[in-house]
């Protein structure tokens, strides 16, 4: 009799973002069904989340943001060897560097199914031209050690073919999700004072403060505005830059740096328009959490992000890089609260409709179903060879 099929998710940071809240959805969702584990850095939010929930990690200290050569490949040899021990079934890689590395290493391994999702291809628009190709080079390379590739958006599925990675037959498209954030119970003005908010209405934005997320544009557009709060959620490398350029204009008493939070909740809660000036995306989380919260949405012409804020009804889309003219939409919803309540409202009921956990984890399941029940059927290593019993 087998066992149940050894299942690893990977990830290279343990932060929260993106690409970790859908670990976490998934590794909630399937650990009970797999023998689950999950790999990352070994410190940080997801990590304590799992572990709380009594969900295997794996920690691998080398695991990094950036490219660095020596923590690289000391990563992939942990992850090889963790991979020959184990005989996992199935590696599903999520981002660049873990499916970079993980994909390497689950072929030298021989696993016999590898899933990689791109959270957003790293040669999207918006970066530099040298770069874009570079890196769609590397991921044509490696796609032909992926089983099937998961793109999270249209937009980025049709990107992937443009460049030539993985090809049709390998492309699924499963879009992003997320569990309900919940209404919390709350004191609007009591929490908006902890906030630190003096001016009504209230802007927020969920954003890593990074050159991705391009917080400088949203900043020259509340310099710009005549009244409402910036409340900024996140941190990251473009902080200093940030702050000194709120003190070099005299908004210390319109923006507000919340750093990291765990309450995203309570803060959409008690705001009134969400907003996020990206250069590039794949299907932000952000959104959809601030959907799910009825707030209208201001958001760039960037990713898969018309894939989820339909224009001129759940939010308005603006250009990239483009401070007038996000400056214009945040002033056409500041001046009309009834727009805001209507736009909000059928934001919130896409997004319960089309974007909740359990279409996702419907979709994922049946890939991994599929995948596994076929390499049973060609002959492939089967989950019986790979329990304790067969292997003694």
């Amino acid at each position: 009799m087998g066992t149940r099929p050894r299942v690893l998710l990977l990830v290279t940071l343990a932060e929260w973002g993106g690409a970790q809240h859908i670990v976490s959805l998934l590794a909630r969702r399937f650990h009970e069904r797999y023998a689950l584990s999950v790999v990352c850095a070994p410190h940080g939010e997801l990590v304590d989340r799992l572990r709380g929930q009594g969900i295997r990690v794996i920690g691998i200290p080398e695991f990094v943001r950036d490219p660095h050569p020596w923590r690289d490949a000391v990563a992939l040899w942990k992850l090889l060897r963790i991979m020959r021990n184990e005989r996992f079934d199935l590696v599903h890689a999520h981002g660049t560097k873990a499916g970079l590395l993980g994909r390497v290493a689950a072929r030298i391994a021989r696993v016999p199914v590898v899933l990689f999702t791109a959270h957003g291809w790293a040669f999207t628009d918006g970066r530099a031209g040298w770069k874009r190709w570079l890196l769609a080079w590397m991921e044509r390379f490696v796609a032909r050690w992926s089983t099937r590739i998961v793109c999270v958006s249209a937009h980025d599925r049709r990107l992937a073919e443009q460049f030539g990675v993985g090809g049709q037959t390998k492309l699924v498209l499963i879009r992003n999700a997320i569990d309900p954030l919940g209404a919390p119970q709350l004191d609007a003005d009591a929490f908006r004072r902890t906030l630190g908010v003096k001016e009504l209405p209230v802007i927020v934005s969920v954003a890593r403060l990074a050159f991705q997320k391009d917080p400088m544009t949203l900043l020259d557009a509340a310099r710009r505005l005549a009244a409402g709060t910036v409340v900024l959620v996140g941190d990251g490398p473009l902080r200093p830059a940030a702050e000194r350029y709120v003190r070099d204009h005299g908004l210390g008493d319109r923006v507000i740096f919340s750093g990291m939070r765990r309450d995203i909740a309570s803060i959409l809660a008690v705001s009134d328009i969400f907003v996020l000036a990206s250069r590039y995306e794949g299907l932000p989380l952000a959104i959809i959490e601030a959907m799910m919260a009825g707030l209208p949405v201001v958001a760039t012409r960037v990713g898969g992000v018309p894939e989820l804020v339909e224009d001129g009804v759940t939010g308005l889309i603006v250009p990239p890089r483009d401070g007038e003219t996000l400056t214009g939409a945040l002033r056409r919803l500041l001046a009309d609260p009834e727009l805001r309540h209507r736009m909000g409202m059928a934001g919130r009921e896409r997004a319960f409709r089309d974007f909740a956990e359990d279409r996702m984890a419907r979709e994922t399941q049946k890939l991994y179903e599929e995948l596994l029940g076929a390499r049973v059927t060609n002959g492939a290593r089967s989950w019986a060879a790979t329990s304790p019993e067969y292997r003694r």
